[in-house]
């Protein structure tokens, strides 16, 4: 997977179609509005507790609030998005304002600038930091993360349907591809390909998922 350009890595990252159709990807939005946002988040938990009821693809308004109630990494996740939204729409003041909150209430340090797509699941958001150039769809981020720069100013970009274990470090200008699962307290300073799996202290590459012409020969 190729390090993109700061337009290019959400694109490619979050709603990328099978195959390298580098033009039907261009066709994507390029960021989600915020009801798509929290609608899949939301739906990254019914997945798990309410099975019955994400299969069927209902999202009602007391399954909404149980979860809530009930899930401090769901609340979280979304003041996150209530301060990113914010920080999109330029507003002044309030997006530092709720991210700081979200510090101070849930331990979840994520600044408003941060770019994660839909589906995020964070189930024990204390002690975790994000600070990554793009994130895609579908990621899990189990507990006390960090995903921020080394010794200079650049940052992760990780692709969709990943799973970082509790306290995993992903750090620096790398990049993370889709369909990639990195161990528990693993620490990774390299790129790691699509459908790869990452343990370790520097992480390696344990196994990797064949390539679909590959898996059906």
């Amino acid at each position: 997977m190729e390090r993109p350009t700061d337009t290019e890595r959400y694109t490619m990252t979050t709603y990328a179609v099978e195959g390298p159709d580098a033009t039907e990807q261009a066709k994507q939005p390029p960021y989600p509005g915020i009801r798509k946002l929290v609608a899949g988040d939301i739906m990254a938990w019914m997945k798990l507790w309410m099975p019955q009821r994400a299969a069927a693809g209902k999202i009602g308004v007391f399954d909404v609030i149980r979860l809530l109630w009930n899930y401090c990494g769901l609340r979280a996740v979304l003041l996150y998005r209530l301060s990113h939204a914010l920080w999109k729409g330029h507003v002044p003041v309030l997006p530092g304002i709720f991210a700081q909150l979200n510090v101070i209430i849930h331990g979840f340090d994520v600044p408003s600038c941060v770019e994660i797509g839909p589906g995020l699941y964070v189930p024990h958001p204390v002690g975790t930091v994000i600070m990554a150039s793009r994130i895609g769809a579908n990621v899990s981020l189990i507990s006390s993360i960090t995903i921020g720069m080394r010794n200079v100013p650049e940052f992760p970009t990780i692709g969709s349907n990943v799973f970082v274990g509790a306290g995993a470090r992903i750090l620096g200008n790398i990049v993370i591809g889709d369909d990639v699962n990195i161990g528990a307290n693993a620490v990774v300073l390299m790129d790691i390909p699509s459908g790869a799996t990452a343990v370790g202290v520097p992480a390696r590459i344990l196994a990797r998922k064949p390539a679909p012409e590959q898996a059906g020969q």
